[in-house]
């Protein structure tokens, strides 16, 4: 009785402790943005693809090194771009353009999940304003840790069976969001004020439509896939430590109904 009693215990102690760490912080609305939606009058295009220099590193498969009965042992990068020089996953975006094109339709709703151990989608887009519907379909618990740079936006924790959260993340912007309990699960959400970005496909294509004619600064990010999982004395993962996330910009001349061509590549 008394070793069913400390097991118990012991497996309390094992998530309590990581949730007396965890702050919900208060919901906040989202600022307002600069942008201004106007009809535009002869728009141009910008088009392009990210591709990667000479030889792409491989993605290797995360180590698991916890509560793998639920998470498995090892499981594929989620940041892995793909076979091939093209770069699948990257953001191409013109910076602080303060007027065009509308958004399409009303604020959509847009989802995040944690399965299989891992924040899905892996990188998504989202519109300011935008509500995340955070699940949690793991038999574990889990928590959302969003940070803006190196300041905590809202942390949260969700125990198997836990209803969705919602949350909306105030600022534009790149945000990340992490699991501190299971410190290989990572995600990227980037919050636009303007309807100019795009995801590159398969192919590491993109393409931004209905631009006003003028000068902009374009630029890319994609997060890394190259990580570093030391070993201990023990054999056990001692860390998980992602290599720079890469980033660039280009300077691009938009002229009337004409298509502009911006290709980048990854050092």
């Amino acid at each position: 009785m008394k070793y069913e009693w400390a097991w118990r215990a012991a497996r309390l102690a094992r998530y309590a402790i990581p949730l007396l760490l965890i702050v919900s912080c208060a919901r906040q609305e989202p600022s307002p943005s600069n942008y201004r939606e106007i009809q535009v009058e002869n728009g141009g295009s910008i088009s392009g693809t990210v591709r990667y220099a000479g030889v792409k590193p491989p993605a290797n498969s995360i180590i698991i090194e916890k509560d793998q009965d639920k998470c498995g042992g090892t499981h594929p990068n989620p940041a892995n771009p793909g076979s091939g020089e093209a770069i699948a996953g990257a953001i191409v975006y013109l910076d602080t353009i303060t007027s065009g094109k509308p958004f399409e339709g009303s604020i959509p709703k847009t989802t995040l999940n944690q399965k299989g151990c891992e924040f899905v989608p892996h990188v998504q887009v989202i519109r300011n304003g935008a509500s995340i519907t955070v699940s949690n379909s793991d038999k574990v618990i889990h928590n959302f840790h969003f940070w803006f740079g190196v300041r905590t936006v809202t942390n949260d924790a969700q125990p198997e069976g836990a209803p969705a959260s919602t949350v909306v993340l105030p600022e534009a912007g790149l945000h990340t969001v992490r699991c501190d309990m299971h410190p290989w699960m990572r995600g990227f959400v980037m919050v636009a004020d303007h309807p100019y970005y795009a995801i590159t496909d398969s192919l590491g294509r993109y393409t931004l439509a209905n631009v006003p004619p003028g000068h902009y600064t374009l630029k890319m990010w994609r997060d890394s896939w190259s990580i570093d999982q030391p070993r201990s004395r023990t054999g056990h993962v001692s860390g998980y430590d992602w290599g720079s996330d890469y980033r660039n910009q280009k300077e691009v001349e938009v002229q009337p109904n004409a298509a502009a061509t911006v290709d980048f590549a990854l050092p």
